[in-house]
């Protein structure tokens, strides 16, 4: 779960360049995501056949957020001008 208590659910998996596998879980409320080692026990077989995304950090996947967020804010600045 994340911090709004939504589930999270698997979109795809990524190689790191150590060779590590990893899991992306992504929150369907808030669409925060989650980055996860694939363990010894998981089914490697179906974390494959998930897509493959590019490579990520916490720290791209936060400044893409902020982006996105401050996008918002600007429309409703902007709307709120047109409104005056």
């Amino acid at each position: 779960m994340s911090a709004c208590d939504c589930r999270m659910e698997p979109i795809g998996h990524f190689q790191r360049q150590n060779g590590e596998y990893v899991l992306v879980h992504r929150c369907l409320g808030c669409g925060f995501e989650r980055f996860n080692r694939i363990a010894a026990d998981d089914d490697f077989d179906l974390v494959l056949s998930l897509p493959t995304l590019p490579p990520r950090t916490s720290l791209a996947v936060k400044a893409q957020q902020v982006k996105v967020l401050l996008g918002e804010q600007q429309e409703q600045w902007d709307w709120v001008e047109e409104a005056s």
